[in-house]
């Protein structure tokens, strides 16, 4: 997920806080059965209105991958999505997808395959057709590749489009989307890009309710944040992270006309919240080197995916709640709660 190796973080916290602990009668987990999953490797769950997705990618006994999602009404009977990359696509039939992200009646997706003499990800879009195919997005090598490329790291939607975070050589960057069609890198973007301030990095966005994006991520060793309408020009305000030696910013989420953020705080995790242009620290739970893989709103409840699920109600206080297998990406809807694994889906109740 572009979370940097860190020798100060390498230290897991086995046990939580007694404050963050969890319940003891919990709600069972279902298997779901995902039809032709053999070889499936999943990395993201979205709660798409009123549509569930899974995805990830099918990986056959030569190693091969291609990319695979599936869709459910009801989290119970799920059917396969069926991808169609551009005819002279070399990487989008390899493509391991990584994120999902749906507003307004559009869905689009994020994926990756290793190419190149370095074996550097090669990055493709792709689209949701109205028959419910995802097809690829062409795009020119040096949207996300080329001399400057890093990472590009997640992908998120709302009501004016799509953004992906993610960095380059110049350090934070942006990708805007009006429609999940085509993106528009934004690199070197003044009051973005790393300058005397500090080294930037991006690893999320977030649609505002007044139209603007939100970048989170990192200035150095500390959390930090911008905005822009456009992607050229972008300011910041960062959040407060007294008396800890390093903070980012890994995943943002919006709850109302707030933003939710999360990521770690020292050898912990934290949660800001954006309110009214300020930013306030809600909480810090858990603890681990993955970092925070997801986080998602859904109805009274935040998800958080660090280590293992957390839950809460406010974002300040914090529930573990055990899954049969570690976990990558939550999402939910009412009383339902979908969990993805790495090679299996799960489904239960709040």
């Amino acid at each position: 997920m572009g979370l940097r190796a860190r020798g100060r973080f390498t230290l897991f916290l086995a046990t939580v806080l007694t404050a963050c602990t969890g319940p003891a009668d919990v709600p069972a987990w279902e298997r779901i059965d995902l039809p032709g999953a053999s070889g499936v490797e999943l990395h993201a769950a979205a709660d798409c209105d009123g549509l569930w997705y899974v995805a990830g990618a099918l990986r056959d006994t030569g190693g091969r991958t291609r990319p695979a999602a599936w869709t459910s009404t009801d989290a119970v009977t799920w059917q396969p999505v069926r991808f169609s990359p551009l005819p002279t696509s070399q990487y989008g039939p390899q493509n391991v997808i990584s994120a999902v992200a749906c507003a307004a009646g559009r869905v689009a997706m994020l994926g990756s395959a290793p190419g190149g003499a370095h074996g550097n990800p090669r990055v493709s879009t792709w689209r949701r057709l109205p028959d419910g195919r995802m097809a690829e997005n062409a795009a020119p090598f040096e949207t996300y590749g080329g001399d400057t490329a890093v990472d590009v790291a997640h992908l998120s939607a709302g009501p004016d489009g799509f953004a992906m975070a993610g960095n380059r050589s110049t350090g934070a960057a942006a990708w805007l989307s009006p429609d999940g069609t085509g993106y528009t890198l934004f690199e070197n973007a003044p009051g973005l890009a790393s300058d005397a301030s500090g080294r930037t990095v991006a690893r999320d966005a977030v649609a505002l309710p007044d139209g603007r994006w939100a970048l989170v991520g990192g200035r150095d060793d500390r959390a930090a944040a911008w905005f822009s309408r456009d992607g050229r020009r972008w300011e910041s305000a960062d959040p407060p992270a007294a008396g800890a030696d390093w903070t980012e910013l890994q995943r943002a989420v919006r709850v109302g006309d707030d933003v939710v953020a999360a990521g770690p705080r020292g050898t912990t995790f934290a949660t800001w919240r954006l309110r009214g242009g300020a930013w306030t620290e809600l909480g810090t739970f858990g603890g681990a080197p993955t970092g925070v893989r997801s986080l998602t709103a859904t109805g009274d409840h935040l998800l958080a995916v660090a280590g293992g699920l957390w839950i809460s109600a406010d974002g300040a206080d914090w529930q573990s709640r055990a899954v049969p297998e570690t976990p990558v990406a939550a999402t939910g809807r009412d009383r339902t709660l979908l969990v993805v694994t790495a090679g299996a889906a799960w489904r239960s109740t709040f």
